[in-house]
């Protein structure tokens, strides 16, 4: 291997064009040793900020006497020399350098994107975790020249894994990366280059790759065909006492594992949900933690569903729980039971692989770096995967999903005959489409499960009986569901995507049509490819009208002002629409709506005149493909803007909130739609048209009553079950209310409080810490304070929003031995970590929503008592939520901690307390916190 210089910068902040450098760290490496080292901190001229300091450990007074960047230029650039620039993330620290003028021409590396391709399943790509799941012994401590040495280390193992992949695989990364600007290329170039020197054999070629995938995706035959639930006209009724003996000591379970624990409320709720199925009831049941309550519906459901071979929905609002369900809980019923029980998990189209979508882009190749990294991550990831699920690969960001998009399955035109014929039954959407089609239970997610009620059941097979778990999320589910969002942004991107006659899915539709077509067809098309790109431009000048007016009236409702710290959202409402500032916005959008309507007429004449070029030229099917796919999705996004802008602007829902808003730190405006109420929606498909309904989780009543819930879910005729935890919450759990920290109100003093409250605590317990909060701005500055000084101590501090989904931050937590993991909404449900791995559960705020939330204030107004009848049994729903993440066994010992004093000084405050199980309670100040949550876990 040549010389490389691994290289990292410390500095002021993120934007390199007004933050400067506090530091240089640089290693000299080939694969055999290390040549050199070189290291200095850097005088930015300029105070550091006060959480750079808290993040690096550099402050003002070291680089007081630090030379500046200008005296340190040249002896950099002769170290470094003609040699490629390793970094992770390394455009980030060459921007700052090559503002200087030097290191212009050096090829750049970047460990992120190589950990993004041979690591597809990798929980995180920062450098911190990549060192740690790669066992690098030395750590990052955000100090330059440790992070070089990490970034070499971690360089060296990544490059030893792209060299092992199958040489044919290699080969084609190379092809794909071409003349890319991606930072990956000059690994895997390296790598290929070794090996076919070694093998001396020449790489794969263009010919040898045209081949479909022999990987176990592929390998898998098409799923063997069933015969179709045929359900009688008169079902069979269960008997209530047979079934219930299934989970009591005696019964089947107890015969094949011998260690299972009869639990009397596990026993009850099975016998409701029994004969909930059995004679056709609707029902809700709260069951508290520990209850085993997917054990309780699924006994009945599986009996019910194979006597009468009919079929039952079960819907969760978590991968986790789906992942439980079919992992875990169907196969130990399964064995239990020794019966045919067939269940299948069920997810929406845009989850799963497209092999014929894949194959397109493949063969027409990536266009940029994001494309290049995830079509490279993906082909790594199908040597194992056998279902072709993208929950089983990390997908970084909004550009990361766009080019999933891409080559999902979500299309709605492509059929179950033609996606036979193109890929043999193996496309995963087929296999789980067939698989539902003749399974006993479907797993669903709410927003499956909502998206198939709004189709009027066009996206699962029918079904009569339905099991709601996490249901106290369904409301929320629907929401999102069946919201609108949409900017300038996203009109771009599609006009982008459709281009003109140079360049984007028009010209490469010029390009494919002049092989092919005759000179009469080729003019016919031309003609209307210009007048289709005249048109979208048309459409983006007219957008931009649009977007200005939209922009000076929310300039006006501000009263000139900038935005601040936060969003400005303003709702529009019938009041709104008689302000003089509004008819601007009326006109602009009257004169956009007419342009981007006559586009969509004119996209849809091309794709009626283009359709069959693909059957007249099928040695290019795949390009060609790829091309309507790119026509297709620009239409779809565009079309769903028209309707949406024109709904919000012209023509209102009644059952729609609708709403504007500009953000502080990003350019776009953005407009949003959601409904306002998902009761009729429940009662129409969901209470009036399926036989049972069974609505579970453990959380559905405030202050000990199912009123809220049932009034929001228009569960009007909805039985009710309530059923306690099993487990002894008052040895297993202590309660530490902290009663001398400054209200939220109080900003400053809240958030230092939480800080030096965190860093005492997280060190006293070792990490083992799930922290909640109720905004990202907050969660990002606590982050800020305590991971410098944790990683001090070795422990890692996991946070939302750096990246990974919730789901791999949580894998990366359960790994670690040293850990906290900072998490808002998405982690206050849904966590499961059992054992010693979550030992301390910190609640930083009440879980209040916003007030000035569109959805939540246009909500507040349908009561008239909002906070009483809406605000607060929403919050309490969440607390309780959120302090079940803890106790998940019985074996489980845990401390919680309330950060926030108005459980103790507002009279709503112990609404709150008394909504938890019977735990152990103190309250104390601040400073005795860690003293009492060690002796409580005996550390």
């Amino acid at each position: 291997m040549t010389t490389i210089v691994a290289l990292d910068l410390e500095t002021t902040g993120l934007d390199p064009a007004k933050d400067k450098i506090t530091e240089i760290g640089a290693v000299k490496f080939t694969s055999s040793r290390v040549e050199g080292e070189w290291n200095t901190l850097i005088n930015p001229g300029r105070r550091i900020p006060a959480e750079i300091t808290k993040l690096t450990g550099i402050t003002d007074s070291m680089v007081r006497g630090a030379p500046y960047i200008d005296d340190v230029l040249h002896d950099l650039e002769d170290f470094v020399g003609n040699a490629p620039v390793l970094g992770h993330n390394v455009q980030f620290d060459l921007s700052f350098l090559r503002k200087h003028g030097i290191l212009t021409s050096n090829e750049s590396i970047d460990t992120y994107d190589m950990a993004s391709v041979v690591m597809p399943s990798a929980g995180r790509y920062n450098l911190s975790a990549l060192g740690q799941d790669m066992g690098v012994l030395q750590q990052a401590t955000h100090r330059a020249l440790d992070d070089a040495r990490v970034t070499r280390e971690i360089f060296i193992k990544l490059y030893a894994q792209i060299a092992e992949l199958p040489l044919s695989l290699l080969a084609e990364i190379v092809r794909l990366g071409g003349s890319l600007s991606w930072d990956g290329n000059w690994a895997f170039r390296q790598a290929l280059r070794y090996r076919v020197e070694e093998t001396e054999s020449a790489p794969p070629t263009e010919k040898n790759l045209s081949r479909q995938y022999n990987n176990p995706l592929y390998r898998i035959p098409p799923p063997a065909e069933r015969p179709p639930l045929d359900p009688p006209e008169t079902p069979l009724s269960l008997n209530i006492s047979e079934v219930s003996a299934i989970l009591e000591p005696g019964g089947e379970f107890f015969n094949h594992f011998p260690h299972y624990e009869h639990r009397p409320e596990q026993v009850e709720m099975l016998r409701s949900t029994a004969r909930a199925i059995s004679e056709g009831r609707h029902l809700m049941i709260e069951a508290g933690t520990g209850i085993g309550k997917s054990l309780a519906y699924l006994v009945p459901a599986a009996m019910w569903a194979t006597a009468n071979n009919s079929r039952v929905v079960i819907s969760t609002n978590t991968i986790n729980l789906q992942d439980q369900l079919i992992a875990k809980d169907i196969p130990a019923l399964q064995e239990a039971l020794d019966i045919e029980l067939h269940a299948t998990v069920l997810k929406g189209r845009s989850n799963y692989l497209c092999p014929h979508n894949l194959e397109a882009l493949r063969k027409r190749g990536p266009n940029n770096a994001d494309e290049m990294r995830v079509l490279s991550k993906i082909l790594v990831w199908l040597e194992e995967s056998q279902t072709g699920d993208k929950g089983e690969i990390n997908l970084n960001g909004q550009r990361e999903m766009l080019v999933w998009r891409r080559i999902s399955a979500d299309n709605e035109g492509c059929g179950a005959g033609g996606c036979l014929q193109r890929t043999g039954g193996r496309c995963p959407f087929y296999r789980a489409r067939q698989a539902a089609h003749t399974a006993h239970l479907i797993i669903v997610n709410h927003a499956l499960l909502l998206a198939d009620v709004a189709t009027g059941n066009r996206v699962l097979p029918s079904y009569d009986t339905v099991i709601v778990d996490e249901a106290h999320h369904l409301e929320s589910a629907t929401t999102n569901a069946l919201s609108f969002y949409g900017s300038q942004a996203n009109i771009r991107r599609a006009l982008k995507t459709l281009g003109d006659e140079r360049k984007g899915a028009l010209g490469w539709l010029l390009d494919f049509g002049d092989k092919i077509l005759k000179p009469g067809e080729m003019a016919a098309l031309n003609k209307l490819v210009v007048s289709i790109a005249k048109q979208a431009f048309k459409v983006d000048s007219r957008m931009d009208e649009f977007f200005y007016a939209l922009d000076s009236f929310l300039s006006g409702q501000r009263g000139g002002k900038p935005v601040g710290q936060y969003t400005q959202q303003e709702r529009i409402l019938p009041s709104t629409r008689t302000q003089p500032a509004w008819e601007s916005v009326e006109a602009a959008w009257d004169d956009s709506r007419h342009a981007l309507g006559y586009l969509l007429e004119e996209m849809q004449k091309l794709w009626e005149a283009i359709r069959d070029m693909i059957k007249i030229a099928p040695e290019e099917e795949a390009k060609a493909e790829s091309l309507m796919n790119d026509l297709r999705d620009a239409h779809r996004e565009l079309y769903e803007i028209f309707e949406n802008f024109d709904a919000l602007v012209f023509d209102p829902a009644p059952n729609m909130i609708y709403w504007v808003e500009a953000h502080p730190h990003r350019k776009y405006i953005n407009l949003q739609a959601a409904p306002l109420h998902i009761g009729e929606l429940m009662e129409k498909y969901i209470w009036f048209e399926k036989r049972a309904v069974i609505l579970t989780s453990a959380t559905l009543t405030t202050t000990g009553s199912f009123d809220y819930i049932r009034s929001r879910l228009q569960a009007t005729d909805a039985e009710e079950l309530a059923l306690g935890s099993p487990f002894d919450y008052e040895n297993a759990a202590l309660l530490y209310m902290v009663d001398n920290i400054p209200e939220p109100r109080d900003y400053h003093g809240h958030q230092k409080a939480i800080e030096q409250g965190l860093l005492k605590l997280c060190a006293a317990t070792g990490g083992r810490t799930l922290v909640l909060f109720t905004s990202y701005s907050q969660l990002k500055r606590t982050a800020d304070a305590i991971t410098g000084p944790l990683a001090q101590e070795g422990i890692i501090v996991y946070e939302q929003g750096s990246g990974p989904s919730p789901n791999t931050l949580l894998k990366s937590f359960r790994s670690a031995d040293q850990a906290v993991l900072l998490g808002t909404r998405a982690f206050w449900e849904g966590v499961d970590i059992p054992g010693p791995a979550l030992s301390v559960l910190v609640i930083v705020k009440l879980p209040f929503d916003v007030p000035s939330d569109p959805i939540i204030a246009a909500r507040s107004e349908t009561f008239q008592n909002p906070f009483q009848e809406y605000t607060l049994p929403e919050s309490i729903l969440r607390f309780r939520q959120g302090f079940g993440r803890l106790i998940r066994s019985k074996s489980d010992t845990g401390v919680v901690v309330l950060m926030d004093r108005r459980l103790l000084t507002k009279r709503y405050g112990p609404m709150f307390v008394q909504s938890l199980p019977g735990c152990t309670r103190r309250q104390g100040p601040l400073a005795n916190l860690a003293s009492e949550a060690s002796r409580w876990l005996n550390i």
